[in-house]
């Protein structure tokens, strides 16, 4: 399955000279065109001037932290995979992280197997993303081509809330999805009052059914398996 992502093209962003030289030379094995970039500005940079088909980003850059570029990223586009790197564990990042629907967590020293693991997870989004509708439950479908719902041939038309409520979705199916996710995903970084997520969701279960989304007391959401 890893095969699929020999015609990837991969955003590296790292600041650190030797590391980049090494990593690069691996990460060609797995992939078509890697594209490095040592500060946020020119991973923004390049994710608009080249096609990028998965971001891999350390986190500790000199002055910048990249989960602030993650996050960013997540804002505009829920379903590139992403896998980033740390020279330690840092509970207090995997925290910030878990939200952002991450392929991998690695921790230097890179190994082989783990970054053969992690890529291979990413290919799985692409083989799945290759066939366009992702099950969701109770017969519903989601075309990430058409960003429309169907179920038995029927077809649901979506309102930009709803297409990227569904994106951030079919990326989290097995997440519970906060009020902050709602936020920055659905109202892209728009503060969002409590009463609008409830009206949301209202919405969402009213046009999909009242258990397609499960409540998880204090915390969010989840869609119901």
């Amino acid at each position: 399955m890893i095969q699929v992502l020999k015609d990837k093209n991969l955003l590296f962003l790292e600041d650190n000279d030797d590391f980049i030289a090494n990593a690069v030379d691996l990460f060609r094995i797995f992939f078509a065109e890697i594209y490095t970039a040592k500060t946020i500005a020119q991973a923004k940079h390049l994710l608009k001037q080249e096609k990028i088909d998965l971001i891999l980003s350390d986190i500790h850059l000199r002055n910048e932290n990249a989960l602030d570029f993650i996050e960013e990223v997540r804002g505009e586009n829920a379903l590139i995979p992403i896998v980033v790197l740390s020279g330690y564990k840092d509970e207090a990042l995997l925290f910030r992280a878990i939200p952002l629907g991450l392929s991998a967590y690695l921790v230097k020293p890179l190994d082989y197997a783990s970054l053969s693991d992690a890529f291979e997870s990413c290919a799985k989004l692409f083989v799945s993303g290759a066939q366009n509708l992702v099950t969701l439950k109770e017969g519903f479908t989601y075309d990430t081509q058409r960003k429309v719902v169907q179920k038995e041939g029927v077809v649901y038309e979506l309102n930009k809330k709803e297409i990227l409520f569904f994106e951030m979705l079919v990326q989290n199916k097995n997440r519970i999805l906060t009020k902050e996710m709602f936020e920055r995903f659905v109202y892209e970084n728009n503060e969002m009052s409590d009463s609008a997520l409830i009206n949301f969701v209202m919405r969402i279960r009213k046009r999909f059914g009242k258990e397609f989304l499960h409540t998880v007391a204090d915390i969010g959401y989840k869609m119901a398996l």
